[in-house]
């Protein structure tokens, strides 16, 4: 298993010059709120699209309208995103042979790369490609068990996190803002997982029942959707037959 998330060190993407690769940071919390603003664009995938035969970029331009948002807003979302991410100065350019974001006057995020720069960017800041089913039923389904879940869920805010993380690591708030978002819902799931383990143990003492006490070490997978599991699968809904027959 990769320490790369946990010690916030970048990756590498190739770019337009193949001897200086283009290097993605994942961001720390201290833009958090600059890039809540420019980064909802990634969450638009070919998926949303009913003519998909563009590259996503493409698309993504196209669609400006739908979001109420003009080109020259899109562009300075994306001139945003990509250089909070780089840590460099990025410019649109359009010409007959180009276009794309230009980072430090060396390379470009084109359609050609994009496709692989939206999937590091989200995958570095734990954000999830929503599902899209074609049924529109199946998808009305789907978004009610997302709304129930979060409805039913505890209301835990990017702040409550800090905060608990905060004093519970004994850190300063300027140390807190140098975090990544990674390093942050790690730190703030083991905090959980402590807590679970210290209750479960002093219940086991006190109860006549046998609990199950989860170690508080156990690997927690950071990368699961939460899109996931929106339905029981098949094999679940068998067993529920066969015990409800």
């Amino acid at each position: 298993m990769s320490l790369q998330h946990i010690f916030a060190q970048p990756d590498l993407i190739e770019g337009t010059d193949k001897n200086n690769p283009i290097v993605i940071h994942p961001i720390q919390l201290k833009d958090y709120d600059k890039f809540q603003e420019c980064s909802k664009l990634l969450y638009l995938s070919k998926k949303h699209f009913e003519e998909n035969s563009y590259p996503l970029l493409a698309l993504v331009f196209m669609s400006h309208q739908q979001f109420e948002m003009a080109q020259e807003e899109l562009i300075e979302n994306l001139c945003l995103l990509f250089s909070l991410v780089t840590q460099k100065e990025v410019n649109f350019i359009s010409g007959e042979n180009v276009e794309g974001f230009l980072i430090d006057n060396i390379n470009l995020i084109s359609v050609d790369n994009y496709d692989d720069v939206r999937a590091l960017i989200m995958r570095q800041n734990l954000m999830f490609d929503q599902k899209i089913f074609k049924d529109p039923l199946v998808q009305e389904w789907a978004n009610k068990v997302i709304m129930s879940r979060q409805k039913n869920s505890a209301n835990i805010t990017m702040e409550d996190m800090i905060t608990t993380v905060k004093n519970d690591d004994g850190l300063t708030y300027e140390q807190v803002k140098n975090q990544t978002v990674y390093q942050l819902y790690a730190d703030f799931y083991r905090i959980g997982k402590f807590m679970q383990f210290q209750q479960s143990s002093l219940f086991a003492t006190v109860s006549t029942e046998k609990i199950s006490i989860q170690y508080f070490a156990e690997n927690i997978d950071m990368f699961k959707s939460p899109y996931d599991d929106l339905f029981v699968k098949k094999d679940k809904l068998n067993k529920l037959n066969a015990i409800t027959k």
